[in-house]
């Protein structure tokens, strides 16, 4: 394996990065409301060092491979925890909502692992093509939530009490800005296949780098302006969770 100077340089840069996210998640005591997120900066802190470091040694491709897909698969499990976290932690006012994403939650994470369970065991091809091809499902479906929530956010962020200096909002943008360079370069790439393969590499590069930058700018900002709002405003959906309310106690009697 080999790859260019400038790219150990970007590796390094992004090492640097969540080693400073990460303190700060820990130094202001960030990491007990978004434990799940403070979980996945270490981990992708730890397995981008273990891959810059196999990279540095020139190990070979089956080895560097074996570093790539563990890192990939827990980073892919660990970003759809982050997703749920997000959600739980902005309907935490809103009982009856809060409730009913959590089974939806888990009904989506269980056909998802079904249907990519399927497609590893039972998908045309070798067995390493089709581990690719589980990856990018999983990938693809990720993101798309990501984006999906992304923008459920900025639609509902006045009336869930949320600020443009919010914690979940910032998680939600780091990760909603990348989802979606990445999704449009998926589809060039499905477009004009690996003639795009080297824009594809440097654009997710850069856009990854850039929700990196926005997630340690609003971990490091001054907690009083992204603490939660110490009243939340009776609104829509205020209203709405009291019916949803009413409605889960007629079936639950």
């Amino acid at each position: 394996m080999h790859i260019s100077l400038a790219e150990y340089a970007i590796g390094i840069i992004g090492i640097i990065s969540k080693t400073f996210i990460s303190g700060v998640l820990f130094r202001r005591k960030i990491f007990k409301r978004f434990p799940v997120f403070t979980c996945y900066m270490v981990f992708m802190l730890v397995g981008e060092s273990v891959a810059l470091w196999e990279l540095f040694r020139k190990v070979s491709t089956l080895q560097y491979a074996y570093t790539y897909y563990f890192v990939l698969f827990a980073s892919i499990g660990l970003a759809f925890g982050v997703i749920y976290e997000i959600f739980k932690t902005v309907l935490e006012p809103y009982d009856a909502f809060r409730r009913v994403w959590r089974v939806l939650f888990a009904l989506a994470s269980v056909i998802l692992i079904i249907v990519s369970l399927v497609w590893l065991l039972y998908g045309s091809g070798p067995q390493v093509d089709r581990l690719t091809q589980t990856m990018n499902v999983l990938l693809r479906s990720v993101r798309v939530i990501q984006v999906g929530l992304l923008l459920l956010l900025f639609t509902l962020a006045s009336s869930l009490g949320l600020t443009w200096r919010s914690y979940s909002l910032g998680i939600a943008l780091g990760y909603g800005a990348y989802a979606i360079v990445d999704l449009v370069l998926s589809a060039m790439r499905l477009e004009y296949g690996d003639a795009v393969w080297k824009l594809e590499s440097y654009c997710t590069t850069i856009a990854y780098g850039t929700s990196v930058l926005i997630w340690a700018w609003y971990v490091n900002q001054p907690e009083k302006l992204a603490g939660r709002l110490a009243v939340i405003p009776y609104n829509d959906i205020a209203k709405w969770n009291e019916k949803l309310e009413e409605l889960l106690k007629r079936k639950a009697a």
